[in-house]
């Protein structure tokens, strides 16, 4: 009796222990759950800071898998880039149907950006082949499909060299008004 119902018992825990299985695959980790794209740096019509959110438009110390995976790296030309600071800002902030994205640096360097939504799913992507002083680039947000009025995006940027692929990477966030 005591072996049958230790059969059973160890049969039930078996059943059980196999339904349970760990999730994988899922791109709402943690390190994606935490994005709070509320919080902007606001900026009027001529690119001055009104507001400042201190994570914004800096270069980010760390990134999980995902954000990494934004970028593509296979087919950079880095011939003659350099490692010197970097200045990246998007005004107007909140923005109607267009943003300007100055993004300045001394030396050369490929630059790209890639704009997600809330759900982390990408809109849209572009690069800069090689900048070299200020660079503004006019960004329109009026594909009403795309963007909606009210809400809030990130643009994720990474700047690449030789020795480093990602040596300037960081984010901001804007709103569409």
């Amino acid at each position: 009796m005591k072996f049958r119902n230790a059969a059973i018992f160890l049969f039930l825990t078996l059943i059980f222990v196999s339904g349970c299985k760990k999730k994988t695959g899922e791109t709402n980790n943690d390190c994606l759950s935490k994005l709070d794209f509320t919080k902007i740096t606001y900026t009027d019509n001529s690119g001055n800071t009104l507001s400042d959110n201190p994570a914004d438009w800096t270069n980010d110390s760390t990134w999980c898998d995902q954000k990494y995976g934004l970028f593509s790296t296979s087919n950079l030309d880095l011939t003659g880039s350099d490692t010197s600071k970097l200045f990246t800002i998007l005004f107007p902030n909140p923005l109607r149907d267009m943003g300007i994205l100055v993004v300045a640096r001394p030396k050369l360097c490929p630059f790209e950006c890639v704009i997600v939504n809330r759900s982390f799913q990408v809109l849209d992507t572009f690069s800069i082949p090689n900048i070299t002083g200020n660079v503004l680039r006019n960004i329109p947000f009026s594909d009403s499909l795309k963007y909606k009025h009210g809400e809030y995006y990130r643009i994720y940027y990474a700047a690449h060299c030789t020795k480093k692929l990602f040596f300037f990477k960081g984010h901001g966030d804007f709103k569409v008004q």
